[in-house]
């Protein structure tokens, strides 16, 4: 039976398991992860990774965080989020968080984060330019969940949700149309008439519309088309034979390196694909393939997670990943988070 909650925090959880479960393999090429662990199948200990140094097994790192404090921003603002408010979230993110700022902030937002905290517009900011990867990195996606789930079933309410959330940061047309993509991807996925193929065709239609909004109101960087890897990416994973498969034709095509958006939102709608939308291939198929693997995981999990709910998780899964982040409340945000939506739209049409 269909449950707001449950998908509610089912994409929470399950970009957090994504996180967690990814993070031990950052910075990894897929053979190195291929030889040192055989496969990932499970949460393992990534704490001598150098960039999740000290994690325990499960913890999440900046992605998850700063998904949570756009969530409660979200909620604060009644569903109608500011680019101002966004970057409020971020600036509160790198205070309450410094087990995990500046150490694993993206190149964007810790550029942003140093400005706002000066006083700088949010608005201004965000449409930077003059260094390689600003407004092109992945923070605009890791963080974007808030904007499909406070909008299901609405595409245009997501995307509008999703700029103000990414103007503040990366407001440029590459990640307008990757936010926009995963935001819509997980507004679909919310309803209780999703598949894999709706959930894909909803991320199409907000990469191009998040590209046109870009091109109309944002900074035009330099740098690859998101559309394109994403139907790029949903063929590889529909020509593979396994997942594995998927993952090696995935990686090789399109590559994983952590400064390229474009690249990053098509990797985890591709896996996404190639597990035919089940919540845990889904993650471990973004923790084995390299690369930034926890933020290509948390992503590929905000759409699975948000098609299956939480109950779908192991409850192994679920144990582990409580106690490896004691201070993470995202039972209390999805219920907060399913108030606001009950109070915006008919749940019946969910």
């Amino acid at each position: 039976m269909y449950s707001l909650y449950d998908r509610v925090l089912g994409c929470l959880v399950t970009a957090g398991m994504g996180d967690g479960i990814g993070a031990p393999t950052e910075a990894m090429s897929r053979q190195e992860i291929l030889e040192k662990y055989g496969r990932i199948t499970g949460f393992v200990d990534g704490s001598t990774n150098l960039v999740a140094w000290g994690n325990r097994t499960a913890e999440i790192t900046d992605d998850t965080s700063q998904m949570y404090e756009m969530v409660k921003a979200v909620i604060r603002c009644g569903g109608e989020l500011t680019p101002q408010a966004a970057g409020e979230a971020l600036v509160r993110w790198s205070e309450n968080y410094p087990r995990y700022f500046p150490r694993n902030a993206g190149p964007t937002t810790r550029n942003v984060i140093e400005r706002l905290k000066a006083g700088e517009d949010p608005c201004a900011v965000g449409r930077s330019g003059g260094r390689y990867e600003l407004g092109t990195s992945n923070g605009a996606i890791m963080r974007i969940a808030g904007a499909g789930l406070c909008n299901p079933g609405d595409l245009e309410g997501a995307i509008k949700t999703a700029v103000a959330m990414t103007e503040c940061s990366h407001a440029t047309q590459i990640a307008f149309s990757a936010a926009c993509a995963i935001a819509c991807g997980i507004a679909q996925a919310m309803t209780g008439r999703c598949d894999v193929h709706t959930v894909v065709k909803a991320c199409v239609y907000g990469a191009k519309r998040g590209e046109a909004i870009g091109l109309e109101k944002a900074r035009i960087a330099a740098g690859a088309r998101v559309l394109p890897k994403i139907l790029r990416a949903v063929e590889l994973a529909y020509l593979a034979d396994s997942p594995e498969e998927a993952e090696v034709l995935l990686n090789d095509e399109l590559g994983t390196d952590s400064s390229a958006i474009a690249q990053t939102c098509a990797l985890a709608i591709g896996l996404f694909v190639a597990a035919d939308g089940d919540s845990a291939g889904s993650i471990l198929g973004g923790a084995n393939i390299g690369g930034d693997t926890d933020t290509i995981a948390c992503i590929a999990g905000m759409l699975a997670g948000a098609r299956n709910g939480y109950s779908a998780l192991p409850e192994s899964w679920r144990a582990l990943f409580r106690q490896a982040n004691p201070d993470l409340d995202l039972c209390g945000a999805a219920a907060e988070m399913v108030r606001l939506i009950e109070n915006r739209y008919h749940t019946d049409l969910f």
